[in-house]
């Protein structure tokens, strides 16, 4: 950080912005930290659609920033509401119940064929077909009521219907065909999907506006801030929420975080969260949270959730092998090990 910056910061008290969605403990994961005395031309509209608190934080010299934040929280909610599987009328739910082919928009295509293509470079590690396996635990329902510990056998079952390789797409009619019972949950990949979109949108309107898009603490970078300065991005502590346990430095791009903290029950003093190995059908253990930057949010936010069901298991595979797909993280493990990529260094540093 400079050392300008870093004396108002300490002259006006910095900001630390927090998102808590507080009825299903999803806590935000990032925080972006920005001087008090921000220009008046960026608007700040904040809002819940994605199953989390969304804000939209957007300066522009062509549109109304108001105008252009409401436009982007539009996309974010349509796209929510597109992919939502606990809505019977989505079209995600419509693939889910059809035993046949199902022909798929533009869309929807790209957004499978993503979801498969990062199931095949994480080994699976990331699984989009884990639907019947998150409504076992009731973590597809915003109400914490809803979660429970199923019993060994439930998930016995469960985990013979999922598994990536029972996605058929065709790639020429453009449609797809579920085998095996299996439930397709975007939840792991729509998020990041959304902010892209929110991304494009406001790049074709005025290609020089500035801001960044958030939800749930993933964080599209729109422009840099007042349009030639990085983003001061801080990674949360995993056990306290007043500190962090890193910075980053973003003038573009995006970053995803996934954590034990961001949804989870705790039953004869474990902790259950809503991160499932798709390999056992339990909560991934080992990893506290995971932090990746990338070039686009769903690349990020892929590569976040698979980094936190690998890291436990093989951390140097995940940090040495991860940034050969765009992703470059940043581990905290459950004894406070921090492990990082070599590549991270680059957003570390104030530029």
């Amino acid at each position: 950080m400079r050392a300008r910056d870093r004396e108002i910061l300490l002259r006006l008290n910095k900001e630390v912005v927090w998102l808590f969605v507080t009825g299903s403990v999803v806590v935000a994961t990032l925080v972006v930290l920005f001087l008090l005395r921000t220009p008046p031309s960026y608007y700040e509209y904040n809002g819940f659609t994605l199953g989390t608190y969304c804000r939209i934080y957007v300066s522009s010299e062509k549109i109304n920033p108001k105008s252009l934040a409401e436009m982007l929280f539009t996309e974010l909610d349509r796209i929510y509401k597109k992919y939502n599987a606990n809505d019977p009328e989505s079209v995600l739910s419509k693939i889910n119940v059809s035993q046949d082919w199902v022909d798929l928009d533009e869309e929807t295509f790209v957004l499978l064929d993503a979801a498969l293509k990062f199931s095949n470079i994480t080994e699976g590690a990331f699984d989009p077909t884990l639907g019947n396996l998150i409504h076992l635990w009731g973590f597809d329902q915003l109400d914490e009521q809803d979660v429970r510990v199923p019993d060994s056998s439930e998930i016995e079952v469960a985990l013979l219907h999922t598994g990536y390789k029972n996605i058929l797409l065709d790639r020429q009619k453009r449609r797809a065909k579920l085998l095996n019972g299996i439930h397709i949950d975007l939840g792991g990949i729509a998020k990041g999907y959304a902010l892209d979109r929110a991304y494009q949108i406001a790049k074709e309107v005025d290609p020089d506006c500035t801001g960044f898009v958030e939800a749930g603490g993933d964080i599209r970078i729109i422009g840099p801030k007042f349009g030639s300065r990085p983003w001061v991005i801080g990674i949360r502590d995993p056990d306290d929420t007043n500190e962090c346990v890193g910075y980053l430095y973003l003038d573009s791009g995006a970053v995803a975080t996934s954590g034990d903290y961001e949804r989870y029950f705790i039953v004869n003093g474990v902790r259950y969260h809503h991160i499932l190995d798709p390999q056992t059908g339990y909560p991934a253990r080992g990893i506290k949270s995971t932090t990746v930057v990338a070039s686009t949010a769903v690349t990020a936010d892929a590569l976040s959730t698979a980094a936190f069901v690998l890291g436990g298991k093989n951390w140097e595979y995940v940090v040495l092998d991860f940034p050969k797909s765009g992703g470059h993280v940043l581990l905290v493990d459950k004894d406070r090990n921090i492990r990082k990529s070599p590549s991270l260094s680059v957003y570390e540093a104030d530029r």
